[in-house]
């Protein structure tokens, strides 16, 4: 999720800073604080939180569950 959130970005640099966070040991952290020093926090946030909720909707479905958006 962390990757492709990095592959969303429409700046080079950035997307370039956050890949380069995510690589080795530590990488979560990496990506965290990287994620504040170049102001992407909330967009970080916002697609974190649709991509939860696209695999929760996904496991509903895949295991005939209903759902609400």
């Amino acid at each position: 999720m962390m990757e492709d959130f990095c592959y969303s970005l429409e700046d080079q640099k950035k997307m370039d800073k956050l890949l380069s966070a995510i690589r080795g040991k530590g990488a979560f952290k990496r990506f965290k604080d990287m994620v504040m020093k170049i102001g992407v926090r909330e967009a970080w946030f916002a697609y974190r939180e649709d991509q939860y909720k696209e695999i929760a909707i996904a496991f509903c479905e895949e295991n005939g569950l209903d759902y609400t958006e």
